[in-house]
Formats: C-alpha cells, structure tokens, sequence
C-alpha cells in the first residue's frame, strides 16, 4: 500500500509499506479522507528531522475494509476514528479520560495515521458514521471533538456570551458547538475575509480583525466564556484576560509554541478561571466523540464551505503547502487516498 511519510530530511514523501492484518479487537480501514491539522503542520515545518518516520494523519474517516479476531463490527461499514489511544488500565483510562493516559499515542504522531491508503486501529476507537454525510464532512469530526470538549470544559450555561479567538477550522467548529450548548451571543476574531465570510455564514453574532477589535466594541465586563483556538506565538491568552468579564471563564484550545504571556495581576484581580482542554474524552455520559459525530451529521450541509481543498494521496506535498499557505483561502485541507 501508499503511505506519505516524513523523511530523514523532514520532507514528505511517498512510500510502499506491507497492507496491515488487524490483530485481535482491531480492524483495518480503507482511509477515505483524512483532514490536515495545525498540529500536522509544526511536524513539517517545524524544527527539521524531529518528525522523522512518522505517519501523519489523525482527522480520519473510513471504510472498515478487515477485522480482527473478537470484533463484531462489519466489513463495508463507513467510520470515523478517534485517534487517542491509551492504555485501557491505568486511572485515567478507567475513568474515560483516555487523553490523560501516560502511555497515550495518537495516530499520526506516536502510531502510524490515515495519510495511508489503509491503517490498522482498535475497533473501540471508531464511531459509525451517519447515513448519508460523505466523507470528507465525516473527518470533521475529530475537530469537531476538540471544539465539544472546550466547550464542555467552558461550564457554558444557557444565554451566555461567548467569544472566540481565532477563525481556522477549531474556532469555526468551535462556534456550532457553543450555539449547541445554549451560547445566546457568539463573537469570534478572524484576520482573513474568507474566515470572516464562513464566520458569518455559520452564524457568528459579530466578527471582529482582531481581539483588540472585539475589545473596543465590547468593553471588559460582556463577555462571560473566551475560548482561544490560536496558539503558536499569538498572545491571544493576554487578549482573552483583557476580553472576558470579572469572574468569567477561559478555555485554551490552542497550542502555544513557547510560554504564553499571561497579565497575572489582571487575572488575578479579575478573579478568573483558566482551564486547558486537551483532545476529547469519555468520562460523561456520552462522549465528547460521540457529540461531535451528532453535530456533523446534524450540520453536514454548512459545513460543505469549510473543507476548502481536496487532494488524492500522491499529491500530499501539495495539500500540506496549500494548508500552509493562507492567501489559497484554505480553511480545511483534506487528502483522500
């Protein structure tokens, strides 16, 4: 089979590996698409050689294609994967928060992912998808379980205000998932015009350039709930202090690339609360995944402007550079073995 793989030089290239046997409680899917992430990108053009022999790849949708020994699930069903995998023993495990798993590994980091024409997972790490939602709007449901997640982790209580920093494919999703907890005003920052654009059509109350922006039309006591998609170097969790009401709420959603800023007397004085969101887990009643699956079925047809770009997985190059490269107006990349 094909597979894109991260060589010794850091760049991607094609290779032919042995197709896969499940083992026991695993299954083989054949990858229909699978959703290039911010996170895939640090891996290229990040710091040279660290992503060496590893197989990219975590926004995956599929078609279960062979299983293995004890798996009742049937070959032809059409999936979606949840990509953290933990040990299934320890505390955190036992308790549904896979995500916090010390021997966790998430395919396309630690294991191999879906920029593969097939992949081997457990069979309890796959949520049937839908009928009729295509695959390219199935693989937004690992997005979609971040963004559940933040918002769950946000206590968002019905009639709130939120904002949200950030307008890639996390906050976008992000804002169908605070509509969906009960948010009553949604407000979210966005630089690009085709961000703002699908921020609008998604049905944002207000889009601002900027957090400043949204600062000066807001003040500093609307806000109940910040959450922050952006990460990197941005100084976004500063924004979200000088943002948010006294006594409100922060979700980090984003991953930041060096210690962020934080204005520690503001925060103080504020007397707010800062909470980190990592992955999706499966500690309530039903899981973050579980959700998210719901909310793309239910918002398949907005959804469609969001995957902007389509590649087969011999031009992977090329869909990493476009998801790189904003001035393509590319939003979510997708490549489909």
């Amino acid at each position: 089979m094909k597979a894109a793989v991260f060589d010794e030089t850091g760049e991607l290239a094609l290779v032919e590996r042995n197709l896969p046997d499940p083992k026991p409680g695993w299954v083989r899917l054949a990858v229909t698409a699978v959703g290039i992430c911010g996170s895939d990108l640090n891996l290229l053009y990040g710091q040279r050689g660290t992503s060496r022999g590893v197989q990219p790849g975590h926004e995956v949708a599929g078609i279960i294609d062979a299983v293995g020994d004890g798996v009742a699930l049937a070959s032809g069903a059409h999936v979606v994967l949840e990509p953290v995998i933990g040990c299934g023993s320890c505390r955190y495990c036992r308790t549904g928060l896979h995500n916090l798993c010390p021997e966790m590994r998430i395919c396309g980091f630690m294991r191999p992912g879906g920029m593969a024409e097939f992949l081997t997972v457990p069979a309890d790490a796959l949520y049937a998808t839908p009928h009729g939602v295509p695959a390219h709007i199935a693989a937004l449901a690992e997005p979609m379980a971040v963004c559940v997640r933040g918002v769950r982790l946000a206590r968002l209580g019905l009639g709130e205000r939120v904002a949200i920093l950030g307008a890639g494919s996390i906050g976008l999703l992000t804002l169908l998932a605070a509509r969906a907890a009960g948010a009553a005003e949604v407000s979210i920052t966005a630089r690009h015009p085709h961000q703002q654009a699908l921020a609008h059509a998604l049905g944002a109350d207000a889009v601002f350039a900027s957090g400043a922006e949204l600062l000066d039309a807001v003040g500093t006591q609307h806000v109940d709930v910040v959450i922050e998609t952006v990460g990197g170097h941005a100084d976004t969790l500063g924004e979200s202090v000088r943002i948010v009401r006294n006594g409100g709420r922060i979700v980090m959603l984003g991953v930041f690339d060096r210690p962020p800023a934080l204005p520690a007397f503001e925060f103080f004085q504020k007397e707010l609360t800062l909470a980190a969101s990592n992955c999706y887990g499966r500690e309530c009643h039903q899981s973050d995944f579980s959700i998210a699956v719901s909310l793309i079925a239910h918002h398949r047809d907005r959804l469609e402007p969001l995957v902007t770009h389509r590649f087969k997985l011999d031009e992977v190059a090329q869909a990493f550079a476009t998801a790189a490269d904003k001035t393509t107006h590319s939003i979510k990349v997708q490549v489909q073995p």
